[in-house]
């Protein structure tokens, strides 16, 4: 299942619909998360989905920027929901917007920057699963 639960996350928002993305799941379908006053306050919230040996699911809404890092152990996955970004690599950025995904290798160099009015919702599953440990701060 959790081979097919990356392949399904990672397709979820294939066509841009008017109406709000939602995340359907075998056991429960997710419409986008309201956030509390104490997140909405946050430059990154994060709410855990899902998660097992083999990966973990998360809603994140970015309202600022990442700093750059890396993941030295885990491949991330990130459908973009609503709002608009740039994903920052080491040598190129790419503007998204919702209904794009990104894929992140483990050992890549990588930053969020939130460009959009609104926050950025998007739907992340690192695998395997994560703790928040894995994150090193680029130099």
């Amino acid at each position: 299942m959790n081979k097919t639960f990356t392949l399904v996350a990672a397709s979820l928002v294939a066509c841009q619909s008017s109406d709000p993305a939602k995340l359907v799941l075998p056991d429960k379908t997710h419409q986008q998360p309201h956030w509390s006053d104490a997140e909405r306050e946050q430059v990154i919230a994060i709410r855990r989905l899902h998660s097992d040996a083999d990966a973990s699911a998360f809603f994140i809404r970015l309202n600022g920027d990442e700093q750059p890092h890396y993941h030295d152990h885990h491949d991330l996955s990130v459908t973009i929901l609503s709002g608009e970004s740039t994903i920052h690599f080491k040598d190129h950025a790419v503007a998204v917007t919702p209904g794009d995904v990104v894929f992140i290798p483990s050992g890549s160099y990588h930053w969020a920057e939130h460009t959009g009015t609104a926050a950025t919702v998007l739907f992340a599953v690192f695998s395997p699963e994560f703790t928040g440990k894995d994150k090193r701060l680029a130099d």
